[in-house]
């Protein structure tokens, strides 16, 4: 009976030892998986930012190629304008005046003095209440 009763302890021994082995084991696998967790969760913190830049800067690329489209759109009607107006607005103004007289013309040099002095209301922007 002793016999078995050392036995019987040397197993409750080895058992206990090997419980402590395997729970060690196990913390430090969970230590691991927490560990990789919070560098995949920095790796992915960072990825998202260099994504959020890399837009950033290709919106203002784009933002920046537009401006350059309309500033060439705009000198190219500009001139366009002078071009068209000096040859063939010039003409027709001419051929107005020798057809319409002194009378139409003193009419013609009101209308555009009144324009120039008139200004456009800007009310692109103005909700209903305000235009009423």
């Amino acid at each position: 009976m002793e016999k078995d009763l050392n036995e019987l302890q040397t197993l409750i021994v080895a058992h206990f030892e090997n419980r402590k082995k395997e729970e060690e084991e196990l913390m430090s696998l969970k230590d691991r998986m927490e560990q990789r967790r919070s560098e995949r969760a920095e790796q992915l913190r960072i990825r998202t930012e260099r994504e959020k830049e890399r837009q950033n800067r290709f919106a203002e690329e784009k933002a920046r190629k537009e401006e350059e489209e309309d500033l060439k759109r705009a000198t190219e009607d500009a001139k366009k304008k002078k071009v068209l107006s000096s040859v063939h607005f010039g003409g027709y103004l001419q051929k107005t005046e020798r057809r319409t007289g002194k009378k139409q013309t003193e009419r013609e040099k009101k209308k555009k003095i009144l324009s120039d002095r008139r200004k456009s209301l800007d009310i692109d922007h103005l909700n209903e209440e305000k235009l009423k």
